[in-house]
């Protein structure tokens, strides 16, 4: 009974680190891009923080599509999925720091 509990704290744990984790790395995204590319083209916004820029993306994460095909669980590969999770921020970011420094002061 006790294993039930622990490994249930655990697989709860684990659920939140995830969501915290892409919360605030989808919000430093957020954060940043608001910086390179927003503020260049309308300068008269404000400046946003950083959690602001986590809201937004909670904001955002509303009406975003959230389905998920339908794969049977032989064909699913969870560590795939779970590796893309903690990869594709930061290849967005990275992405997003090359339009910014080499392609952007091009034009302007």
């Amino acid at each position: 009974m006790i294993e039930i509990l622990v490994a249930t704290i655990l697989v709860a744990a684990v659920v939140i680190f995830f969501i915290a984790y892409d919360a605030l790395v989808w919000g430093l995204v957020c954060w940043k891009f608001w910086y390179w590319f927003v503020l260049p083209v309308f300068p008269t916004l404000p400046e946003i923080a950083f959690w602001q820029a986590v809201g937004l993306m909670f904001f955002i994460a509303l009406f975003k599509n959230q389905t998920q095909p339908v794969i049977k669980k032989e064909y699913r590969d969870d560590a795939t999925q779970t590796v893309m999770t903690i990869l594709v921020p930061w290849l967005a970011l990275i992405v997003g720091y090359i339009v910014h420094a080499l392609i952007i002061p091009k034009f302007m």
